[in-house]
């Protein structure tokens, strides 16, 4: 996903190992500025409109992301309406950027490694090109599990059909939880698991410290809360919860980030008719949240599903304190009750007591980011996590295949 953060920190970790990295898009949206020392392939040649079956033209860079120029980027954009299946689960991809044009790629290419980041739009994606490239020719191929991927998703008898026959596909086998390996293994993997570690790669500890350090957070004044509404996401039971306790929350400044449209009504409700102090949170650059992180007491996440969540680790490494839905993999982090609250999505009352506790325990909030600081020195690292994460790189590089 070429607009995602997470894949430009990814690809950040390993742009200095010499390798020839690129990128395959899964659709018309610009790549992330943030992404560099990558090649970014687009499904049409530089000064003309696509061609569907047309040989690639090669966008190279070492120093920005490459953009269509803007009459073409149009015409893309336009031709996403155009479609193609991915499979039995029914996602649907524009047929621009879809297995074919990937499948043409990866005969061109003929790469080392292919590393799909995300099952339902990537890794589908990757799926059917194997099956035009012809397993017998296909490279060595690392699946990572994003969020949702298989902990929601199996639960469809569709998508259940299809990760079965990627996990069957795939050599290799990465993810954030625990709890998903075991997933995974249950529904038919014999990929080698690669170590767990999150997605969205760690955090500069030099550079944090003295921000998350600047006031105790029994002395912050601020709520961070997760805006998501939608397949997953359940922000309107967050803010239902700050509803019932909304007395004791008169001296707080509540921010409700990366919001769902479903969520402004409700928010300017709890403003005007709770007098609550709460607003959405435009879109603010990664350094600017961690900030506000550093300024918060507590983070509340709500949701059906999730990996572990960036937003609950970006809490621990910034000293708010962490409130989490049970649906993630949150307590393969913090110990409930003591360094942070694992709640479950659907109980309005307890997420609102479990607030309340965070809002009114000062003892609680200060031991637990204390004990949170040391679980992220041991497991967040970036320094770490990178060398780890070029080492797993290099191990199956280096790894005969052996297929089932």
């Amino acid at each position: 996903m070429q607009a995602s953060p997470h894949v430009s920190r990814w690809a950040s970790m390993i742009a200095d190992q010499g390798w020839d990295l690129h990128l395959f898009p899964v659709n018309a949206i610009p790549v992330l500025s943030d992404l560099k020392h990558v090649t970014v392939h687009q499904p049409w040649k530089a000064f003309g409109f696509p061609k569907i079956g047309a040989s690639l033209e090669v966008a190279v860079t070492t120093e920005r992301a490459i953009y269509p120029i803007p009459m073409v980027r149009k015409f893309a954009r336009i031709a996403n309406v155009l479609k193609t299946s991915l499979g039995e689960s029914g996602v649907r991809a524009p047929l621009l950027y879809g297995p074919g044009t990937l499948a043409r790629l990866i005969n061109d290419l003929k790469p080392d490694l292919i590393h799909s980041m995300e099952f339902q739009h990537c890794g589908y994606n990757v799926l059917q090109a194997r099956e035009l490239v012809g397993a017998k020719n296909f490279p060595k191929w690392l699946a990572t599990n994003w969020g949702s991927d298989i902990f929601y998703y199996r639960n469809d008898p569709n998508h259940n059909a299809q990760i079965r026959r990627l996990l069957a596909a795939i050599d290799y086998y990465s993810c954030e939880c625990q709890r998903d390996v075991t997933l995974a293994r249950e529904m038919g993997m014999m990929a080698k698991v690669l170590p767990v570690k999150p997605n969205s790669g760690g955090f500069d500890l030099l550079a944090i410290d003295p921000l998350r350090r600047s006031s105790r957070p029994s002395k912050r004044r601020l709520i961070m809360v997760k805006g998501y509404q939608h397949f997953a996401g359940r922000a309107l039971v967050a803010l239902d919860a700050l509803a019932r306790i909304s007395t004791i929350l008169k001296d707080y400044k509540i921010l409700v980030f990366a919001a769902s449209k479903e969520i402004y009504p409700r928010v300017k409700q709890l403003r005007v008719s709770y007098g609550l102090d709460i607003e959405i949170l435009s879109y603010t650059k990664h350094a600017t949240m961690l900030r506000l992180f550093a300024d918060a007491r507590c983070y509340l996440g709500v949701s059906i599903s999730d990996a572990i969540s960036t937003s609950m680790l970006e809490a621990l490494a910034m000293g708010a304190f962490p409130i989490q839905t049970n649906t993630s993999c949150c307590e393969e982090w913090i110990e409930d009750g003591r360094t942070g609250f694992s709640i479950p999505p659907d109980e309005v009352d307890v997420i609102a007591d479990r607030v309340r506790r965070a809002i009114t325990d000062d003892e609680l909030v200060d031991q637990a980011a204390d004990l949170n600081w040391k679980t992220v020195t041991e497991r967040l690292d970036a320094t770490v996590m990178k060398r780890n994460v070029i080492n797993d790189y290099q191990e199956v590089l280096a790894a005969p295949l052996h297929r089932q």
